[in-house]
């Protein structure tokens, strides 16, 4: 019952997003062929349904079977977690334009706009990531070792060495700006930081996102899923040293205005997957992402860099 249900719902909102696009889609055209085109659209949507179901791509439709849980897995999830970020985003703007009728190229997009973008860019990667992770099943989840996801509580000590951990960076971060200032008018050049600088609601949302969503989000993905494909066919250490640097590469655009910034970005992940190893979990790894991004926030209005 579960999957019809499930069925029904997917085949609305194919049908849906067919008729819709075949409604917009320009066609200089008379009115009889351009009636047509939502009959055109719906049947693109059917026949794009048809093939979701074949391939199990469907959540809530695909059938029950033993999953992989490997390389390439990390490699799909990674680029499925950026490309999902740009995904929403175009889909956001596109939607903004269809409700306000204006064109986004007719003028510069607002700030306010720039930051509902991002937002609903990384709302979209998150839902992905959760979805195509948690296919492996709850014992998968839960398992502590380097080939599970390590999603389980952890001892006080964990927390503990997190926090100091986290403290130690941030004080490496303050000594690298005393020793090697920002150049803040590059630094104006950051696109991180030009929607931070959003004032009003705006920012405070990017300012939970930062802190609060992306940490545990991020872990999950690197420390817990890709951390985990890699280690089923590589050892913990180079396992840890893949993914650091793979979650270092993620963040070289906000990075790039100041180079000394890599060194803290690519400690914390070390530290992260350190803890990931040594604690059998990945929550003391979490803790350690917010107080290091929450620290982060708190240098920004000297260095103008953002949170990662």
């Amino acid at each position: 019952m579960r999957r019809v249900l499930f069925g029904v719902l997917w085949l609305l909102a194919f049908c849906a997003a067919g008729v819709v696009a075949g409604v917009h889609t320009p066609l200089h055209a008379p009115l009889p062929a351009r009636l047509h085109m939502p009959l055109i659209g719906l049947a693109a949507g059917l026949s794009v349904f048809g093939l979701a179901v074949w391939r199990n791509w469907l959540p809530g439709l695909a059938k029950a079977q033993p999953l992989r849980w490997g390389v390439w897995q990390a490699v799909w999830l990674l680029l499925g977690f950026l490309g999902m970020q740009l995904v929403g985003a175009v889909g956001f703007t596109i939607l903004d334009e269809l409700i306000t009728h204006q064109p986004v190229s007719s003028a510069p997009a607002s700030a306010a706009g720039l930051v509902a973008a991002t937002l609903a860019g990384y709302a979209a990667a998150t839902l992905w990531s959760l979805w195509y992770i948690n296919r492996q099943g709850r014992a998968k989840q839960r398992d502590g070792s380097p080939t599970g996801f390590g999603w389980r509580s952890a001892t006080s000590e964990a927390y503990k060495t997190a926090a100091l951990l986290a403290g130690a960076i941030i004080v490496l971060v303050m000594v690298l700006v005393d020793v090697f200032p920002p150049n803040l008018s590059a630094l104006k050049d950051n696109e991180t930081a030009k929607l931070f600088a959003t004032p009003g609601i705006a920012a405070l949302c990017l300012l939970i996102l930062a802190v609060f969503i992306a940490p545990p989000v991020e872990e999950y993905v690197f420390r817990g899923g890709i951390f985990a494909a890699l280690a089923s066919r590589l050892s913990p250490l180079w396992a840890g040293l893949i993914t650091s640097a793979l979650f270092v590469a993620v963040h070289a655009p906000e990075k790039i205005y100041y180079p000394p910034g890599f060194i803290d970005v690519g400690l914390m992940a070390l530290a992260a997957a350190w803890l990931r190893v040594r604690f059998n979990s990945i929550r003391p790894a979490i803790l350690l992402h917010v107080l290091y991004n929450g620290g982060l926030m708190l240098a920004a209005g000297l260095s103008g860099g953002g949170a990662s």
